[in-house]
């Protein structure tokens, strides 16, 4: 491997440093702090990814004072001529790429973190022995002078075995050989822990025989006490049988008393009801006697109420009617008074909006035009143009009077009011003859001047007067030209109004028209009221025979549906009679073969076997607990006793490494470091 080129970039004193290394040795030479230890500082931290902290201490001082990140650049040539470009940059974030010349381009290849990018360095350099890449620089590669050659001059073999040790990196034999020493230390503390571990356990396991013996005599009790449990529940399945029997004929009794009496109490129910029956037969065929002799003057009624309904439907048309015409009066009434006034209106708005039409016309004729008026206002912007040069002039004469002014007071003193220096034009003569004819036009040109702005300001009052009158007159004229346009719209809303007037009078017509047709519909109805009460008459005359007839209907109505309920009831109350006879004679039956005093003999004997059971089965219970328990507590002994194996075991294992370990120690690594760095200061 050969590096090409280094490039530098805001690394300590090197701002932008680029060099090239030729083939076989390379030579930096300057004075001190001119960088040449950077150079070297640089290529260990590029391309052996060393920690800046290695060299400066403070990652901050290895970048140039002023600038916040730095970068190193170095370009490499491998045995079979590829190259490569490795950079890293120095601040936060911190990258380090490595990319491959590719048709004269560098390629950056992609790397999922740092230790794949030191990966593939230590591949490319043939580093790749087990040791990071900083640590070969810093031990071999690029250790500083005195850190090297040190060594060589130590007087001491053991001294100079230590660091020999560290720069060749087999201080590890030495290393080794010390902490052996404590790992046998732990090797035999474990088989210590293992042993005092196995007397505790064996002193357990000792009772294992014993709990044996005692779970086999409690799986024989168990079996013993579970053959009873059994035969008592045999003896009382038998006994269930023979009291189910009982049990079934008590029962029986029991139900057929209560079907009895249930019987007895529905064929009591059956005759009240019967009778019941029978009074709501008689009273609905009085019911429909009176129904039969009122069914006539019930006609007559409704006849009468039929008639004396349409009679009101005509009463409340004639109503209608006369709210009608009384609207139609108030409306005519109404539209009559409105004609009149509509018309009154009209014509006095027209005789009002004539004489407005005068007064603005006398109003218009009422304002001359003076044309005197109007050309001393056109006249009015060129006045004011000449007075502003006019005024212009006067203050460009007020500067050049100041500047005489101040000339006469220099020459005075007999100075230059140019140079500042004395003037040798007025030497020995006054200096007032110089400015004063000067001073005298200028007194003069503003004299005229003045006299011609005083002119100039009187003709601009006098047009200005004319042009405010002007305008006065124009917004009078406009506000005349609005009033006679208001008049026309409003002569226009007028002449609108004259044409509704004739609406309105057609409008009254069609009204009364219609007042008079409702009159004529109205005197149709003059004898309604007569019929009316002639109806209400023949309606009360039949009103009680329709009473009697309404209040009677519905019960006479049920007749025959009552007598078919009577005949139901009947079948049913004989139906009744004939279940209860049978119901006696089953019970009497039954009660012939039932024993109430055996039946409970029977239940007193199947309550006392089934305590013997319950207490058997507490009993068998118990004695299965106790076999789970030894069970349990002899498997677990059974652990412990394979635990003790596999302790002893252990022992064995960790006795046959503290051997090994001795033989280690005391025939490999004891002596290899010394030896290797030895044969090393000699070559």
């Amino acid at each position: 491997m050969q590096i090409l080129s280094i490039h530098l970039q805001n690394i300590k004193s090197h701002r932008d440093t680029e060099l090239d290394f030729s083939p076989g040795i390379n030579v930096l030479s300057g004075p001190n702090g001119v960088g040449k230890s950077t150079i070297f500082e640089a290529i260990g931290y590029a391309l052996f990814g060393v920690d800046a902290q290695t060299f400066v201490g403070n990652v901050e001082r290895f970048i140039t004072i002023g600038a916040k990140r730095g970068e190193i650049s170095i370009v490499f040539q491998l045995a079979d001529d590829e190259r490569f470009r490795v950079s890293r940059t120095v601040g936060t974030p911190s990258k380090w790429l490595l990319a491959k010349e590719v048709s004269g381009d560098f390629e950056v290849e992609e790397h999922k973190d740092i230790k794949e990018t030191e990966a593939r360095l230590k591949e490319l350099l043939g580093l790749d022995n087990g040791r990071s890449l900083a640590e070969q620089f810093e031990l071999v590669i690029g250790p500083f002078q005195n850190e090297f050659l040190g060594p060589f001059v130590i007087k001491q073999s053991a001294k100079r075995r230590d660091k020999f040790d560290e720069i060749l990196g087999i201080d590890s034999w030495r290393k080794t050989f010390s902490e052996t020493n404590l790992l046998l230390k732990a090797i035999q503390n474990r088989i210590d822990v293992l042993e005092g571990a196995v007397g505790p356990l064996r002193d357990q396991v000792a009772a294992l025989p014993e709990k044996r013996a005692t779970q086999k005599s409690a799986k024989l009790d168990h079996d013993q006490t579970e053959g009873q449990l059994k035969q008592h529940q045999q003896m009382l399945t038998e006994l269930e049988a023979r009291l189910s029997a009982f049990d079934w004929r008590e029962q029986a009794v029991k139900e057929l008393a209560v079907d009895i009496d249930k019987l007895r109490e529905r064929v009591g129910n059956g005759q009240e009801k019967i009778g019941s029956q029978k009074t709501l037969i008689a009273e609905a065929a009085r019911a429909r006697h009176i129904v039969t002799e009122n069914s006539l003057g019930k006609q007559a009624y409704e006849q009468a109420e039929q008639r004396l309904a349409e009679l009101r439907e005509q009463l409340k048309a004639q109503r209608r009617l006369e709210q009608e015409v009384a609207a139609l009066t108030v409306q005519v009434s109404t539209l009559a008074e409105r004609h009149v006034a509509e018309a009154k209106a009209i014509e006095q708005i027209g005789l009002e909006l004539d004489a407005e039409e005068q007064t603005l016309e006398g109003q218009r004729k009422a304002l001359p035009v003076d044309e005197s008026l109007q050309r001393l206002a056109a006249q009015l912007p060129a006045i004011r143009e000449s007075l502003k040069a006019l005024r212009g002039q006067l203050g460009q004469l007020d500067g050049r009077r100041t500047g005489l002014v101040e000339g006469s007071a220099k020459l005075a003193e007999g100075v230059c009011p140019f140079f500042q220096e004395p003037c040798l034009n007025i030497a020995e003569k006054p200096p007032g003859d110089v400015f004063s004819a000067k001073l005298s036009e200028l007194a003069a040109e503003r004299e005229r001047l003045e006299a011609e702005l005083a002119l100039l300001e009187k003709e601009e009052g006098t047009a200005a007067r004319a042009s405010e009158q002007l305008k006065v007159t124009e917004v009078q004229l406009k506000g005349l030209n609005e009033q006679m346009s208001r008049l026309v719209a409003k002569r226009t809303t007028n002449v609108q109004r004259s044409t509704g007037l004739a609406e309105l009078l057609k409008e009254q017509v069609s009204a009364q028209q219609k007042l008079k047709e409702q009159q004529k519909a109205l005197r149709g109805y003059g004898h309604l009221q007569a019929q009316i009460e002639a109806a209400e008459t023949e309606q009360k005359k039949h009103q009680v025979s329709r009473d009697l007839y309404v209040a009677n209907q519905e019960h006479a109505a049920k007749l025959e549906g009552l007598q078919a309920e009577l005949e139901k009831f009947e079948q049913l109350l004989a139906q009744l009679r004939g279940e209860l006879a049978g119901k006696e004679a089953d019970s009497a039956a039954v009660i012939k073969e039932y024993d109430a005093g055996q039946h409970r003999t029977l239940r007193a004997q199947k309550d006392a076997l089934q305590q013997e059971i319950g207490a058997l089965g507490q009993k068998v219970e118990g004695l299965k607990a106790d076999i789970e328990r030894l069970t349990g507590e002899i498997v677990r002994l059974k652990q412990i006793e394979q635990e003790i194996i596999e302790k002893q075991a252990r022992i064995k294992a960790y006795g046959e490494k503290g051997e090994l370990v001795k033989f280690l120690r005391n025939r490999v690594f004891r002596n290899v470091s010394s030896y290797l760095s030895e044969r090393f200061r000699e070559e």
